[in-house]
């Protein structure tokens, strides 16, 4: 399709509005990490299951991508929007008022197609309304409030919930995704149109050999560092003895260095492309991730370990994004929207399938927590070797 793009002025409007969305969408996926202790134990659960609550949610957004965005795809982005906020937060609400587990898995379920269908209205919009030669930074801003929920959103949530119990933290989800459902009623354009999804256009981007090598760099590439991610409780308060209180703290830096790496991967991207850019992020991704399992025997480097963690996993997202949509839009022209729903889809299949192996390796008999680095590293590389054995015009 033909991007039609806007004045700065509606550009920076649009892109703030998504970056609040996207800093909702981020704090309900990512806080499961800072409380997952507090999970288990109002459960009475072992790691491996309350990790469910992380999986459901990766699971949603699989399906939520490419197939909830069908139906949505015949509004205009501001209706999508909307419903799209106005579903997530109610499945928030749900869980702040249940005290049912498998009740809280389903309305995890159902936040992540929400979160799904948001970053693929968000992915196009962003680069429907970007001045050409600023894809990737606006990406890089959109994609800046998942990060900005790293810095504030998840510490805080840590620290609420130790206060207050954890479900505490979904009812402030759920304030914040409401002034995010207002701020796009009160000031998204009514102008952006969409692209018409099919099905059948899903099928057919998964028939397409550069897309399905795409969208396994993605897998690859995302999923990596929630290996060791989610499990960071195991590792920093049961293994290293860290309080709550000093968990929450670093995760702060980690937020902090993975704002930074974002916009460092979308300047980066911008300049040298996207291939090259992930060429670089991985491998750098690949070592950092590993030699967590050097680092965590002491507690000063395991912090600067951690932040080099935040600040390259970041990183590869908006090339990651600019990946998919170049080659989206080579080899799939007519249907772009669709090709590119399966990439965010992407995304958190690596997410589910790396918080499934992490949560295994941690209650393995023989291996446990300190291997999980290992297996990070292991998870992304696939990514390096598929990008490494790509031809430069493929």
């Amino acid at each position: 399709m033909a991007w039609k793009f806007a004045q700065p002025s509606l550009s920076s409007k649009v892109i703030v509005i998504l970056a609040l969305s996207s800093f909702c969408m981020g704090v309900t996926e990512f806080v499961i990490a800072g409380v997952l202790l507090d999970v288990q134990e109002f459960f009475g659960i072992d790691a491996h299951k309350a990790g469910y609550l992380t999986t459901a949610y990766a699971l949603g957004v699989v399906v939520g991508a490419p197939l909830v965005t069908i139906p949505l795809s015949a509004f205009h982005r501001k209706i999508q929007l909307l419903l799209n906020l106005g579903v997530f937060g109610a499945a928030n609400f749900v869980l702040y008022v249940s005290d049912d587990f498998t009740l809280s898995v389903l309305a995890r379920f159902v936040a992540g197609t929400q979160h799904g269908v948001f970053f693929v209205i968000a992915t196009l919009t962003a680069l429907q309304v970007s001045p050409k030669g600023r894809e990737s930074h606006n990406l890089a801003l959109m994609v800046s409030g998942l990060t900005i929920a790293l810095v504030s959103g998840v510490p805080l949530g840590t620290f609420i919930g130790e206060a207050y119990g954890f479900k505490a933290i979904f009812l402030l989800i759920f304030v914040f995704t409401s002034i995010a459902f207002c701020s796009a009623l009160i000031f998204m354009p009514n102008t952006l149109k969409s692209q018409q999804i099919r099905f059948i256009y899903v099928v057919e981007a998964l028939r397409v050999p550069p897309l399905l090598k795409a969208y396994l760099i993605t897998i690859c590439t995302c999923g990596g560092a929630f290996v060791l991610y989610t499990y960071l409780g195991e590792l920093l308060i049961k293994a290293m003895g860290f309080s709550a209180q000093a968990m929450g703290f670093i995760l702060l830096a980690y937020g902090g260095c993975a704002i930074l790496g974002n916009l460092f991967g979308g300047r980066l991207a911008d300049s040298c492309g996207s291939a090259r850019a992930l060429k670089l992020v991985i491998s750098a991704q690949i070592l950092i991730y590993a030699l967590v399992s050097v680092s965590y025997h002491w507690d000063w480097l395991v912090v600067v370990n951690l932040c080099c963690m935040g600040f390259v996993a970041f990183a590869g997202i908006p090339a990651l994004k600019m990946n998919a949509m170049n080659v989206a839009k080579k080899h799939t022209p007519s249907f772009m929207d669709s090709s590119i729903s399966v990439n965010e889809a992407a995304f958190n299949v690596g997410i589910a399938l790396a918080n499934q192996i992490g949560g295994l390796v941690v209650v393995a008999p023989l291996l446990g927590i300190s291997y999980n680095p290992l297996f990070a590293a292991l998870f992304a590389t696939p990514a390096l070797l598929a990008l490494l054995l790509t031809r430069p015009n493929a």
